[in-house]
């Protein structure tokens, strides 16, 4: 089983048509299985959408999906008993919400706005599992472990994360590839952030950890094949999954 997966490093504004016009437009002008967009894409980092638009993106996007056979993993606000940080993972058929269970409180990131939430979310596309994320989330190895342990085979984590957290989110990354076998996919802002800026450097970490491919800190698009077979070749090195103590109670 394989997904090709386009990560999309686009700039968002508060133009939240525009942000769909051009994830729609990527779909048409790509070739992928899976597109995958930045922590809040459609209202851009800190922006709002009005009442009903995210519905009607909403159904756009599955059309889209239909026409080219393919699915979008896009974040927007969304009020679910409390404005959420939410990732949609959207086909042509469903529509699958992941609300942020860590929100971020300090430094240059305002989530104060938002209500955590409270469920891992893990969808399954073209025959493989995908755990979702949203930046913070990453720095929390429960999570990541959850997905592996329910047997996912990517973790997509989408982020906004700006220069203070960048040596810190390039660390994470490969290690939660590593200790769970699985491919990670970070999608990462690009653009102001207050005083400082989104570094981009969206990225793809294979089972063992090593960088499949990775953008700089401009626009752009890349598209990479994960494979099923990838992450069982993987497995015959590491067996971290299966040499888990499942019968510890870890809990003190």
């Amino acid at each position: 089983m394989e997904i090709r997966t386009a990560l999309c490093q686009l700039s968002a504004s508060d133009d939240y048509e525009d942000n769909l016009r051009r994830l729609l437009e990527t779909i048409e002008l790509n070739d992928a299985d899976l597109y995958v967009f930045p922590e809040l894409y459609l209202s851009s980092y800190g922006g709002d959408l009005p009442q009903g638009f995210l519905d009607g993106a909403i159904r756009e996007i599955q059309s889209a999906c239909g026409e080219h056979e393919c699915a979008v993993c896009v974040g927007a606000p969304a009020d679910f008993d409390g404005l959420r940080n939410s990732q949609f993972f959207i086909t042509a058929n469903s529509c699958d919400r992941y609300d942020k269970i860590h929100l971020a409180r300090f430094g240059i990131y305002a989530e104060d706005r938002f209500t955590e939430g409270s469920v891992p979310v893990m969808v399954t596309w073209k025959g493989m599992r995908i755990g979702l994320e949203i930046c913070y989330d990453i720095m929390f190895p429960e999570i990541h472990r959850t997905y592996a342990k329910a047997g996912a085979d990517i973790v997509i984590c989408a982020a906004a994360s700006a220069g203070p957290s960048r040596k810190f989110m390039e660390r994470i990354g490969p290690a939660r590839s590593l200790e769970n076998t699985v491919y990670t996919v970070f999608l990462n802002n690009i653009g102001p952030c207050g005083e400082d800026s989104f570094w981009g450097g969206s990225c793809v970490y294979d089972p063992l950890g090593d960088k499949v491919v990775c953008l700089g800190e401009d626009e752009g698009i890349a598209i990479v094949t994960l494979t099923s077979d990838a992450i069982a070749s993987a497995r015959q090195v590491r067996h971290h999954l299966e040499d888990l103590r499942r019968d510890i109670r870890w809990d003190l």
